[in-house]
């Protein structure tokens, strides 16, 4: 064989050697886990009916970007997506997931997460259900007056969780704290007075009318059920007798959830879910149809 021949041999051995190691490479999943200890559910727990969950999420890929987190509950054989999120995350995910135990005999928790090669990681628990009830103590807060995007007159930011109202002039320190803001626009040719939070960023992002949102270092996401708004699900005696967390719990489907809810009228009732997990229900005492106008919430959230 002269010298000519072998190292047209050698470069086609090199060239099918190095494309068989990519091809052959395994891909890079996200490793995912859940974390114990403390006061985060376990698997096979038995926990009552209204009883808290709370998981913790971790996730690593230093190869590739993690791109996506789905949560979902199976409960009495029903697939129910809890949270189904996009993030950008360069290396590790680490969040908490609060809810709360339905009367399904069994629960199976499943957690996906999805990196940007469209590799993905999945991993389960199982909780069962535990003897009695479990639900929870609440706040009520009658009455709280929020202006829309233009008035100057009263507040327009609130942290659910308190009560407490704050204005563009008193809101720096406390961007953390908002959950909810309310603004009118026109939809589908129609004024719409309109529950939002800081973290919606849809077609009518909140920053369109707040514009000094779009500098805040945390913006918080509240999930509102329009689907039960819509269709009046939550009557106006229940909401009334509510003294623990039952209905709010039970009232909220995350099926049909959106960072907005449109046409919050008088009377409207809207089941919501906090960021960090809080259920609860705000009732619509008074909308006004104009941006300098305001709004007048009854809100019932879980301590």
């Amino acid at each position: 064989m002269n010298y000519k021949n072998l190292i047209f041999i050698l470069a086609l051995l090199l060239l099918y050697s190095t494309g068989c190691k990519k091809d052959d490479e395994p891909t890079s999943k996200p490793i995912i886990t859940l974390k114990s200890g403390g006061d985060y559910t376990q698997n096979g727990q038995s926990i009552a009916v209204g009883g808290k969950l709370k998981f913790g999420i971790m996730a690593t890929n230093p190869r590739a970007i993690i791109t996506d987190l789905k949560i979902q509950r199976i409960a009495d054989g029903k697939l129910i997506t809890e949270k189904d999120q996009g993030v950008y995350l360069k290396d590790s995910l680490n969040v908490d997931f609060n809810s709360t135990k339905s009367s399904a005999t069994q629960e199976i928790w499943r957690f996906f997460v999805m990196n940007s090669n469209r590799d993905s990681s999945t991993t389960t628990l199982t909780i069962n259900l535990g003897s009695g009830v479990d639900y929870g103590a609440i706040y009520h807060y009658p009455s709280l007056k929020i202006g829309m995007q233009s008035n100057t007159d009263l507040p327009n930011y609130l942290d659910l969780h308190t009560g407490l109202l704050y204005s563009k002039t008193n809101v720096s320190g406390h961007e953390g704290d908002i959950d909810l803001v309310g603004f009118v626009y026109t939809t589908s040719g129609v004024l719409s007075p309109t529950l939002c939070c800081p973290g919606y960023t849809g077609s009518s992002s909140v920053t369109g009318r707040y514009p000094e949102i779009a500098s805040w270092s945390v913006t918080r996401l509240t999930s509102y059920d329009y689907h039960a708004s819509d269709n009046n699900l939550v009557s106006a005696s229940d909401f009334e007798h509510a003294q623990n967390d039952s209905l709010l719990v039970t009232s909220f489907k995350p099926e049909s959830v959106s960072g907005l809810d449109k046409f919050c009228t008088t009377g409207k009732i809207v089941p919501f879910k906090t960021e960090d997990g809080k259920y609860g229900l705000v009732r619509v005492l008074h909308a006004d149809l104009t941006e300098t106008g305001y709004m007048e919430l009854e809100v019932k959230i879980q301590k």
